[in-house]
Formats: C-alpha cells, sequence, structure tokens
C-alpha cells in the first residue's frame, strides 16, 4: 500500500476506536523509493501496534524473534500474556539480535539488491510461461502469479487443487492463493538460488503445459 493510503486506513481506524496492528517484518524488504511505516504517525499512536520481525531482515527466520511497539498498556498486557504461554526466546538467539541489530547492515541493503534481482529473474521467468500473467511485487520475496486460465483442466477447479498436483506431481511447493485472499493466484517464494528458481520454473511449465 502507498504511504498515503496507509495514512487514510490508520487515520480512519483511528477516528472510529478501531485499533490498527501493522505487521512491518518486510519494512526493510520494500523496493520503492518509498519507505514508510506507520509508527510516524504518531497522532494515531494511542490505538497502534507495530509489529516487527528479525527473521526477514537478519535471516534469522528459524529462531522466531520479533518485536512490538505500542501503548505501554498494552505492551505490559502482551509480556504477560507471552510469559505464560511461550515462556521466553533462548539466550543464543537474544545475544543473536543483539548482534544484528547493533552490527553492521550492509549485509540487509546486500540483501535488498540480491532480492530485486532473483524477484525480476523469476517474475520473467513466470510471465514467459503461456497463459501465466504475474505482476511485479514491491517488496518481500514472494511472486504471486495468476494461474487461474489452468482451472478446468485436469480436474484442477482451484487455485488450491493446482497447488496440490504441483507439488505432488512435479515436486514444486508454492502456495495456493485462498490463503491470502484470492482464489485465481499462487504464491512462489523465490529466497533461492536462480538454479534452484531455474529447475522449478522449468518444472512449472512443463506441468502447465501438460495440463
Amino acid at each position: 500500500m502507498s504511504p498515503e493510503d496507509l495514512t487514510e486506513v490508520v487515520r480512519v481506524a483511528y477516528e472510529r476506536g478501531i485499533w490498527v496492528v501493522s505487521d512491518e517484518c518486510y519494512v526493510y524488504l520494500n523496493y520503492t523509493p518509498k519507505r514508510f511505516s506507520v509508527g510516524s504517525l504518531r497522532e494515531f499512536r494511542e490505538r497502534m501496534v507495530i509489529i516487527g520481525s528479525l527473521s526477514k531482515t537478519y535471516a534469522m527466520t528459524g529462531w522466531r524473534l520479533g518485536y512490538g511497539l505500542g501503548p505501554s498498556a498494552v505492551v505490559s498486557a502482551m509480556q504477560k500474556l507471552q510469559s505464560q504461554s511461550t515462556s521466553n526466546p533462548t539466550s543464543i538467539v537474544q545475544k543473536a539480535a543483539v548482534a544484528a541489530l547493533k552490527g553492521p547492515q550492509q549485509c540487509v541493503s546486500d540483501m535488498r539488491v540480491e532480492y530485486i534481482n532473483l524477484r525480476d529473474h523469476v517474475v520473467k521467468g513466470l510471465r514467459s510461461i503461456p497463459e501465466v500473467k504475474c505482476t511485479l511485487p514491491e517488496g518481500a520475496f514472494y511472486a504471486y502469479p495468476n494461474v487461474s486460465a489452468f482451472f478446468g483442466r485436469s480436474g484442477v477447479k482451484s487455485a488450491s487443487d493446482l497447488a496440490g498436483k504441483l507439488l505432488r506431481e512435479a515436486h514444486v511447493a508454492t502456495v495456493p492463493g485462498e490463503g491470502f485472499g484470492t482464489r485465481d493466484h499462487i504464491r512462489v517464494s523465490y529466497a533461492t538460488s536462480i538454479a534452484e528458481l531455474d529447475r522449478g520454473l522449468e518444472r512449472l511449465r512443463k506441468f502447465l503445459a501438460a495440463l
């Protein structure tokens, strides 16, 4: 979403007494010129919680450490709930987080550049497959091709059907769009090497051609 649209959402929610929880885990993997956090909208912060994570920015996915920014009463309640449900992150993960946050940040910029290259590569590959449509993502590390042209072929009725057949028959792992609110798409991660992407794209191309 554009900064202007996000600002309007936060404003309307605030005026109506609705809390906004802003997931900003991909804030440093934004490929547009405009970097924006709703945390900058200080006049609305009384009804706002910002969620962040070290998983994406610092490639600490499996270590499950994140953070929240919000009113002190809300954060205090979050701490009480978390302490009784998952105890606490291990000391090793906490030390790693301190090193990531205080250390040189060039790695983040380098990773962002590499993800842009991977994005361009996988989107070009997806667009080269007949009847597949794919917009250019402006952040994160997923492509979201529209595969609805293949519905009605070989028993495929939905994105879930297609994703299942891709996994079982072509050994390509995707996520069906139903989980993200759309029925015509599958999600493809490009957080891997060019070689692996090309291998997956070729399998996808052959599978779709045979439907």
